[in-house]
């Protein structure tokens, strides 16, 4: 009875063995490979036109130290001292209009947009000297209300909205400032959206003309990589804004994983994500349970489900291409009905073998 209980110990132990290398060995090396193989690799959005549209908007910087250029809608607030010594219009308030005009007491209409706060004021002393209405006069003026300059923030910002501008451009960073930054859902790229340059003005970008065919404004969109901007600080992406400009900050894209991972979700694609990036996302396969060469993509294409072959281990050895993922795609990492069953033999083998071993321990006494 002894011999034959320890022959039973010694079949269960070499079966054990058997099944051990299959199933620990093999796949979980090649787990491991996959999950080693899943690194960040990506492309920018910014294509090579935007890049260009980006460093030429840069131009417009030297505008931002300049002073404010008074235009429609601002509110101004013109102080005439020698009125204030007379008690005569202490204060006058007046908006731009928008013809770029303003309207004074006595001066009546006088041109005020496209000019700084100095040239207004010389341009009014100059005038009441000239009409003999002061003989020295002297001239304060402030801006009460920006009205002028106004560029749009929409999209998945903190505070979305319309702003106005205090100085005459703004760059890219700051208007997201602005705005409170990007919220969690942001993706990892946005829109700037503006109107193209009346014809006369228009300057050539890689050969493209900026302004539309007979001087119609057309809308041109400047796509800039968020990751790249923000995170490598690359500032020739940081698009400097003129008044009228509109960012749109879309909504990042879900991709799934779903199966035999560590941590089986949806993952907001805040940057173009490949497979095994997604796998990364998902914190890996579980080695022991996977069969990361039997997994599939699914895919949504023409109002019909794609199902992809996905052998994650000639990827992840750059025997097969490491594909881009598209919003909704699913990845499922599989486990094959052999390798479940086997799975079940060998989980069973142990079992008998703990007992066996308990039991030689107990008779042993």
């Amino acid at each position: 009875m002894k011999q034959s209980s320890r022959l039973a110990r010694i079949a269960v132990f070499l079966i054990y063995c058997s099944l051990l290398p299959i199933l620990s060995g093999c796949s979980t090396s090649d787990s491991q490979t996959v999950n080693k193989a899943a690194m960040s690799f990506r492309k920018s959005p910014s294509a090579e036109i935007d890049r260009i549209m980006a460093r030429n908007s840069l131009r417009l910087l030297a505008e931002q130290g300049n002073n404010y250029l008074i235009g429609p809608g601002d509110l101004l607030e013109v102080d005439i001292y020698e009125w204030v010594q007379r008690d005569e219009n202490k204060v006058v308030e007046v908006r731009v209009e928008e013809n770029g005009q303003i309207t004074l007491p006595v001066i009546r209409a006088i041109e005020a947009g496209g000019l700084t706060i100095s040239e207004l004021e010389e341009d009014i002393i100059n005038k009441l000297v000239e009409d003999k209405i002061i003989i020295n006069p002297r001239v304060n003026i402030i801006v009460k209300e920006y009205r002028s300059k106004r560029i749009a923030v929409v999209g998945k910002v903190k505070e979305p909205g319309e702003y106005t501008l205090q100085q005459n451009v703004i760059t890219l960073l700051d208007a997201l400032a602005l705005a409170g930054g990007l919220s969690e859902e942001a993706g990892f790229e946005l829109h700037v959206i503006r109107t193209r340059k009346r014809e006369g003005e228009a300057t050539v970008v890689a050969g493209v003309p900026e302004a539309g065919r007979n001087g119609i404004p057309v809308p041109e969109v400047l796509t800039v990589d968020l990751i790249e901007l923000m995170e490598e600080g690359n500032l020739q992406l940081n698009v400097v804004l003129k008044h009228g400009d509109v960012v749109n900050v879309p909504e990042a894209k879900k991709v799934y994983v779903v199966g035999f991972v560590r941590k089986p979700g949806g993952f907001y694609l805040k940057r173009p994500m490949t497979v095994l990036q997604a796998i990364a996302m998902s914190e890996g396969l579980i080695e022991r349970e996977a069969s990361p060469s039997h997994c599939a993509l699914k895919r949504i294409s023409n109002n019909r489900e794609e199902v992809i072959p996905l052998d994650l281990v000639a990827i992840s050895r750059g025997e097969k291409p490491n594909l881009y993922l598209l919003p909704d795609d699913i990845i499922d990492v599989r486990q094959t009905t052999s390798k479940f069953v086997a799975l079940e033999v060998l989980d069973f083998v142990k079992r008998v073998f703990h007992i066996g071993y308990t039991y030689r321990l107990d008779n042993d006494e």
